[in-house]
């Protein structure tokens, strides 16, 4: 039986120069395929970890910003070293108005406030012995030592209904609170605040750190503990806390009140992670007056 020649031809295999093109083909296919893919997962990763450090960075801010801005006036103040900065500030469990105050040098020790209620109707009732009554703190000592008369700790609340400022039946809406001490100034807009307890925000280690401590005149560093809020940091901290030069990177600064306003505080983050990096400034104006 004789085949066609055109059979032949149709059923014959690739030759070895087919074969090689097709290889050298495929190949700057893979290379080019694997330099598309390659620079597709470098771009999301970079992505990713530009919201990872944004994600971290707004937590941070934000949570400062909004504990700063519910401080006792001018109980925000600094200290740290070339390894830690600390920013500590006194948080208002509740502030209202007196009627009455106690001044020295008498030796009266009530004073008469509004009863303390929310829009809702929840009373507020202070933690006698470890809550503290602050009648018009100017400076940070006024907020955190004794000396200045300034600060006096809640002994009892009572008021002219049953005795008991939880249950809210006092006919004229005002409550006495007995208190440790008389107060050597008032306040002009008769502002009172009740706090108990102080917050600092500690940046080391590459991260930030929130503590909470006692109301003492001497400000703790903390070099260790605390809840982490943040990673990733990269400010170079200066031996001074207060340096506030061209090329500062502190995490923390404190500007003065003046006759045309109050204090408020400047936070600078830098974070940093694999190359990326991202820095988070903010201005915050404490809106409490004294």
């Amino acid at each position: 039986m004789i085949i066609p020649n055109s059979t032949f031809k149709l059923n014959r295999g690739f030759t070895l120069i087919e074969l090689v093109m097709v290889l050298v083909v495929l190949a700057i296919v893979s290379v080019g395929l694997t330099r598309f893919i390659r620079s597709s997962t470098q771009i999301f990763i970079d992505t990713s970890e530009r919201e990872r450090l944004l994600r971290e960075g707004s937590f941070a801010v934000e949570r400062i910003n909004r504990e700063i801005s519910d401080a006792v006036p001018n109980s925000v103040r600094l200290t740290g070293n070339a390894g830690v900065h600390c920013l500590q500030f006194v948080p208002i469990k509740w502030s209202t108005f007196y009627l009455t105050l106690p001044m020295t040098p008498s030796s009266d020790r009530e004073m008469d406030v509004f009863e303390m209620q929310d829009i809702d109707g929840n009373v507020f009732t202070p933690n006698n012995g470890s809550d503290y009554a602050l009648v018009y703190p100017t400076s940070s000592d006024d907020v955190y030592s004794n000396t200045s008369n300034r600060r006096h700790l809640i002994n009892s609340c009572s008021d002219d209904g049953d005795g008991d400022c939880a249950t809210d039946d006092d006919a004229d809406g005002v409550v006495q609170l007995t208190l440790s001490g008389a107060f050597s100034q008032a306040s002009p807009a008769k502002r009172m605040y009740i706090a108990s307890s102080a917050v600092n925000y500690c940046v080391r280690n590459n991260a930030i750190y929130r503590h909470e401590s006692t109301i003492s005149p001497t400000q703790t560093t903390f070099t260790s503990g605390g809840v982490l809020m943040a990673e990733n940091l990269a400010n170079a901290l200066s031996a001074d806390p207060n340096f506030a030069g061209v090329n500062s990177q502190n995490p923390f600064r404190v500007i003065d009140a003046s006759l045309r306003r109050n204090a408020y505080t400047q936070t600078q983050f830098i974070f940093a992670r694999d190359s990326e990096y991202m820095t988070f400034t903010q201005e915050i104006h404490v809106p409490n007056v004294p």
